[in-house]
């Protein structure tokens, strides 16, 4: 492969990319109009302090502003299936989404839902007109669920997928290293996955910033591979960019046509801005692409 077919292939593989944001941060700029393209999903995430409404109102704006919106809906969270309907219908009849993504929602269940599957099972998606539905993937695994238990629901998944008027797809949690993905998508051929992927990656951050997030989400792989970096304590100030794991995801995307990857999906642990201004400059400038494959914007 030559070195302008894998810049061509990572500006591919990026250029349609989405994003996570928070109501929070959202209520910082009041406006995404001028820090993110319009082509480029937002996901809000719902986190478990939230309230549903500030997601609803957050939903709304974005929309306002022209973006494609896709909401969490943690389904563990809901009280019960009357507070479910409300969300779902209210995320489509006052924000206008008709894309969401249905997660876990951790261990914590807070009412009679007790996972994603209970959701779709409701139907509620189609009374609403949902064209889109984002499931959760997890490469290396959940530390609040048994590897059984996920076989078993991306089997069921997979099956309800069949008989459904929406496109259903797999979102992961996010990883470091691309063969997080390629084992996972071996292992996900052997359940006869037919659903589309999108690679949770992080966006620039610094090491230290890195690791927190890794932590908190029980990863073991990817904390493995950070804390290795982490022992020079220098390096945890210093930003980290995910340029050879997009290279790496672009040669694999390349070398494996069959591949159910098709997007990037960033979280801003670094900031959105930051994300969206260091993806912009790749898809703008050269990249200078070294033997290991990370890369470096030439400006």
């Amino acid at each position: 492969m030559t070195i302008n077919q894998k810049k061509l292939d990572i500006k591919s593989l990026i250029s349609d990319y989405s994003i996570e944001t928070t109501p929070n941060v959202y209520s910082k700029y009041e406006s995404f109009i001028d820090i993110l393209p319009l082509k480029n999903h937002i996901y809000i995430t719902y986190l478990p302090d939230e309230s549903a409404s500030r997601v609803i109102h957050t939903a709304k704006k974005l929309i306002d502003e022209g973006f494609e919106v896709v909401p969490h809906l943690p389904a563990r969270t809901m009280k019960n299936y009357s507070e479910l309907e409300s969300y779902v219908g209210s995320l489509s009849e006052k924000s206008g989404c008709n894309k969401i993504l249905l997660i876990g929602g951790g261990e914590k269940q807070k009412g009679e839902i007790t996972s994603s599957l209970d959701v779709l099972k409701t139907e509620l998606f189609s009374k609403f007109n949902y064209i889109e539905v984002g499931l959760a993937g997890h490469p290396e695994g959940n530390p609040d669920i048994p590897d059984e238990e996920l076989n078993k629901a991306i089997i069921n998944k997979n099956q309800f997928a069949k008989n459904v008027d929406y496109k259903m797809y797999l979102i992961t949690q996010f990883f470091f290293e691309a063969s997080s993905l390629i084992k996972w998508e071996k292992h996900l051929e052997s359940l006869n996955n037919s659903l589309s992927i999108h690679a949770g990656i992080p966006g620039p951050a610094t090491l230290g910033t890195l690791v927190s997030y890794a932590t908190s989400c029980g990863i073991g792989n990817s904390i493995r591979f950070l804390s290795k970096q982490a022992k020079n304590i220098t390096k945890l100030t210093k930003t980290r960019t995910p340029d050879k794991l997009i290279a790496d995801l672009a040669d694999y995307k390349r070398s494996n046509p069959s591949s159910k990857l098709c997007k990037l999906h960033f979280y801003a642990f670094g900031g959105i801005k930051k994300t969206s201004d260091w993806i912009k400059l790749i898809n703008h400038s050269n990249l200078i692409i070294n033997e290991n494959n990370e890369f470096k914007i030439q400006s």
